[in-house]
């Protein structure tokens, strides 16, 4: 077994392998530290047999529940939380909140700003263990780090779409549309109250009959390319057969696509509409006319701070204006203006994360204690000393995990070969081998050329 300096895990490769990429490399090149990325959970099988590693980057930590294998086989590990959900609303905060010894005493808390920072201070989070830095994704958009993603036209020739149409794109966010009552019930366990799921599936199910409604008369205009992206965590084939179910066919400028990132989608489009998706912060940030639909009235439970600081849309002739009559603009800067003030005001978060993974190996940041066998294996109806206990459960779950390395369906476009991932890290090398780090990032948008 191989000792490393960092496990990096990634849950969604669309969401998150950007950052992580570069991260990588800033921090291998400026200060020496390996990381290897793994895909949670699928590579953490061959990563057990490989690794034994000093910090582990988690994608979300709510619980040592969440990862107890992993906390079997890495306890002597540090752990950081990147926490790549941090916009909370009443009906969603409950089961995202750290609610164990172990989240709030044993890992070190990534937060995207001062006041995410104090609401985990109210959770019982020690404030020494959280690291206050913005959001990392939201730095894409800056120089240089836009130059990675595909532009346009390379977008326009792979999915045959016509460049010089009207793009608008729409990262659809109804997931609680395709929950079972199963899953629901999940959400409900974990603290949200049951009128509330419930009432959140009923909503996003009306939502997204009348959002499928409004962009079919969009696609019926000859000008317009209408790219529609499902969430990471609802398959293709599904989404697709809630399409059909709702209008029948699919138009031919109605292109449902789940490849690339939504941040190039974003800066190839036009206009850029959703539901309540945090996307719409991003394309506020990207400069590109945002608009968020509401065919319906969100729920009080699910309002968030940023939904005050864009334009919503409550009918299709509001809808038509503002996709295919030109009327879209981008004069109002609030979300953007809030995005800037609220998860961007410290800097460049990727360099920060990258340095902050320096600090710890340089001793410059205490990390915390290590979480004791009590913290990982619950008594349960078991009556084992904790040692024994916990040894049975390391041979227990190793031998279950192959079942971890099994490609869920949900998560479909989350599975890439070690082959793809070094060209995404060469590639990303080149781009930051270019960059003069006097200069300061700014808005741009423009093309390697180094």
């Amino acid at each position: 077994m191989q000792a490393i300096d960092v496990i990096y895990l990634y849950e969604h490769v669309a969401r998150e392998l950007d950052v992580a990429c570069a991260v990588k490399c800033i921090a291998e090149q400026r200060y020496g530290i390996r990381i290897e990325l793994v895909q949670w959970p699928s590579g953490l099988s061959r990563a057990y047999r490989q690794f034994r590693p000093r910090l582990v980057v988690l994608s979300h930590c709510y619980s040592a529940e969440d990862y107890q294998s992993l906390l079997l086989e890495w306890r002597k590990s540090f752990f950081i939380n990147l926490a790549w959900e941090q916009f909370f609303s009443e009906g969603t905060r409950g089961p995202k909140t750290p609610s164990d010894n172990f989240a709030r005493q044993h890992v070190i808390h990534h937060a995207w700003s001062d006041q995410f920072a104090r609401y985990l201070q109210e959770q019982s989070v020690c404030k020494e263990n959280i690291f206050i830095n913005g959001h990392p994704a939201y730095m894409l958009y800056n120089e240089p780090y836009c130059r990675y993603f595909k532009q346009r036209h390379d977008l326009a020739n792979h999915y045959h779409l016509h460049a010089d149409r009207r793009w608008i794109f729409f990262p659809e966010n109804f997931g609680w549309a395709f929950y079972s009552d199963d899953r629901v019930e999940e959400w409900v366990q974990r603290g949200t109250p049951r009128d509330h799921a419930y009432a959140m599936r009923q909503f996003a199910r009306l939502s997204l009959e009348k959002a499928m409604q409004w962009c079919v008369a969009i696609a019926s205009h000859n000008d317009v390319e209408l790219i529609i992206r499902p969430r990471p965590a609802t398959p293709l084939e599904d989404f697709k057969a809630a399409m059909r179910q709702i209008i029948g066919s699919i138009p031919e400028r109605m292109h449902c696509i789940k490849q690339d990132s939504v941040r190039e989608w974003i800066m190839a489009s036009d206009v850029v509409i959703s539901s309540y998706s945090s996307s719409l912060i991003e394309a506020a940030l990207a400069g590109k006319a945002a608009f968020m639909l509401e065919p319906y009235s969100i729920p009080q439970f699910l309002h968030v701070d940023w939904h005050d600081y864009i334009a919503h849309i409550k009918t299709q002739n509001e809808c038509m204006n503002v996709c295919v009559n030109g009327s879209a603009t981008t004069d109002d800067n609030r979300l953007a203006n809030w995005a800037r003030t609220m998860v961007l005001a410290h800097g460049d978060a990727i360099r920060n994360l990258a340095d902050f993974l320096a600090k710890i190996f340089l001793d410059k940041f205490p990390p915390p204690s290590f979480p004791s066998r009590k913290t990982v294996t619950k008594l349960g109806r078991f009556r084992l000393p904790k040692w024994a206990l916990y040894e049975y459960r390391k041979i227990k779950y190793r031998k279950i995990r192959r079942q971890t390395a099994k490609t869920l369906r949900i998560h479909e476009n989350d599975h890439i070969s070690q082959g793809e991932i070094a060209q995404r890290i060469n590639k990303w090398k080149q781009l930051l081998a270019c960059y003069d780090e006097n200069k300061k990032p700014t808005n741009m948008q423009i093309t390697i050329d180094c």
